[in-house]
């Protein structure tokens, strides 16, 4: 069994993939210049899609899951400790993003995160889409690893720190000045494991996940969009990205959805948990009302 301390890692996996996800129709770009990518090339996160209904049409709501795994290597499935369910809605051009924690109870019984140890994406997407009601349609997954090569080739994040943070014995996280902080991928990671500078602990860990999402997405939005650095952008991705079941014509359209979706636009809210049995959480009974506005249109209005 992995120490608590290594399935922490995990964590932080997850929350560069919305941006990872909408931008990933800028790969075709690189599909088209550089063929496929090389078979020796390192994954640092996947694409796949499930809901095979689903038609793409430009005003359609869609639902994407944002998984980090802490699996150390691609053949080792991992726990899903880093779980964000977005809901995006084009024709509004808002989204929704759902953080789980990592200890929640899914409808089958066990914690969520044990799902994809047992069965890989698709236990997750099953226990996820019949606890919100929802189809999801795309899953983006990756591994620690993964995510800090793909943070340090994006040149960083920067992310707001809400307040000083020092976690010599947990995470590493050491950031002594509150606001914004420009972060290679090992201090992201640290930022995004912190659990004990705060007060909700593992709750306020998955929130700070969602933070550096859209942190990412809006420093991608705000930089050089030359074609140039979105060549090496692409070329970079390229070569580092798996896709099944996903055409080149749905990563183009994700591509140019990245670019008209504004991150104010994306909420970014924790489902509400409490005790359960055990060490697990309970989706709470104002949880049904979340998810049910959830399910609707892809966009949460009443919060």
């Amino acid at each position: 069994m992995r120490s608590r301390t290594l399935r922490s890692l995990g964590l932080i996996a997850g929350s560069v993939l919305l941006t990872g996800a909408l931008i990933a129709g800028l790969l075709t770009a690189a599909y088209v210049a550089l063929g496929s990518p090389s078979a020796s090339a390192a994954a640092w996160f996947q694409v796949t899609k499930f809901d095979s209904d689903y038609s793409g049409a430009p005003d359609e709501p869609f639902y994407f899951l944002a998984l980090g795994n802490d699996g150390r290597t691609d053949a080792d499935k991992g726990l899903g400790d880093a779980i964000h369910v977005i809901g995006v809605n084009p024709a509004l051009g808002q989204a929704t993003m759902l953080n789980v924690p990592r200890d929640t109870t899914a409808p089958s019984g066990d914690k969520i995160n044990a799902y994809h140890s047992l069965e890989g994406l698709p236990g997750m997407i099953r226990e996820l889409n019949q606890m919100m009601g929802i189809e999801i349609t795309y899953a983006i997954t990756t591994n620690f690893g993964g995510f800090i090569a793909l943070v340090d080739a994006l040149g960083g994040v920067t992310v707001d720190v809400p307040m000083p943070l020092d976690d010599p014995d947990g995470s590493g996280a050491f950031f002594p000045v509150a606001g914004p902080t420009l972060m290679a991928g090992e201090h992201a990671l640290q930022f995004a494991r912190d659990r004990h500078n705060f007060t909700a602990g593992d709750i306020d860990r998955s929130y700070n996940q969602g933070s550096i999402i859209l942190a990412t997405l809006a420093q991608l939005q705000a930089g050089d969009t030359s074609p140039g650095e979105t060549l090496r952008l692409v070329s970079i991705l390229g070569r580092h990205v798996r896709t099944e079941g996903v055409d080149l014509t749905e990563l183009f359209r994700l591509g140019r959805l990245a670019m008209r979706l504004d991150p104010a636009q994306v909420k970014n809210i924790t489902i509400p948990v409490g005790s359960g049995a055990g060490t697990n959480l309970q989706v709470q009974p104002q949880g049904q009302q979340l998810f049910a506005d959830f399910a609707d249109d892809g966009v949460v209005q009443s919060q």
